[in-house]
């Protein structure tokens, strides 16, 4: 491999890879609310707008999170997207609640766009807090597992498909049961919808995978950086936990 970089260049994409996970994970929670009909293999499937746009990319970034800085940074990420869209969701509603000046013609245009729905907040939440940490732990596990016969990462796209798959099979089972719960979507549709948006956001992973996997061997390249295992695999271990760094 190359020689490594200038200290001064040492994991200078980090923050900003974790700034556009964040955004994308809130961007697609507020146009999450509207849906519409798409053709999916001849066959008519009803999804949000955030689903096909936007989020499927937030586990490709997911991905290269966890393959380049590890589980920990990873983790944290995960924890940082949840509080934004936390506190996304409560100022929303008060902006909303809040009794509109006479002058604003727009209130129920403005209450339209950005009135959270509970359910859905509720369900987005679930979906993405558990879907995230399986498709990251997973993604983390498989790389311990296969860097002892692939060190080289040839297989490297098996892990992320891989994960993906499971990580968004319970982000959409969550996702959608509780949407259901919550009356937003028809008990009658629980299983089209999360066969049909499984496989959208599966096959918008696996369309990109060549991408994905080039942007991670050039980030590993850049950052001297190639972390595998953690030191704790608890979801909720805040402390700052790397792994072994293999870039020499």
């Amino acid at each position: 491999m190359s020689s490594v970089p200038p200290a001064s260049r040492r994991l200078s994409l980090l923050e900003p890879i974790i700034a556009l996970t964040v955004c994308l994970m809130l961007v697609s929670n507020i146009i999450s609310q509207k849906f519409f009909a798409v053709s999916l293999l001849g066959l008519p499937v009803t999804t949000d707008v955030g689903t096909l746009l936007l989020f499927p990319f937030t586990y490709i970034l997911s991905d290269i999170l966890t393959e380049v800085y590890g589980y920990g940074t990873s983790r944290r990420v995960v924890w940082y997207a949840f509080g934004a869209n936390v506190l996304a969701a409560l100022m929303f509603t008060a902006a909303v609640a809040l009794p509109a000046s006479p002058d604003f013609a727009n209130q129920n245009a403005f209450a339209a766009v950005l009135g959270q729905v509970p359910g859905l907040v509720v369900a987005s939440l679930a979906g993405a807090w558990f879907g995230s940490f399986a498709n990251d732990s997973t993604l983390a596990a498989l790389k311990v597992w296969m860097v002892k016969w692939d060190p080289q990462h040839r297989w490297l796209p098996l892990r992320t498909i891989g994960s993906t798959l499971l990580g968004e099979l319970i982000d959409t089972t969550l996702f959608v049961g509780i949407a259901v719960l919550f009356g937003v979507f028809p008990a009658e549709a629980l299983v089209s919808l999360i066969i049909s948006q499984w496989v959208l956001k599966t096959l918008v992973e696996i369309v990109f995978t060549p991408l994905t996997v080039v942007v991670i061997r050039a980030l590993k390249r850049h950052e001297a950086l190639d972390m595998v295992g953690t030191e704790s695999w608890n979801p909720f271990a805040f402390h700052k936990d790397g792994g072994e760094n293999r870039y020499r």
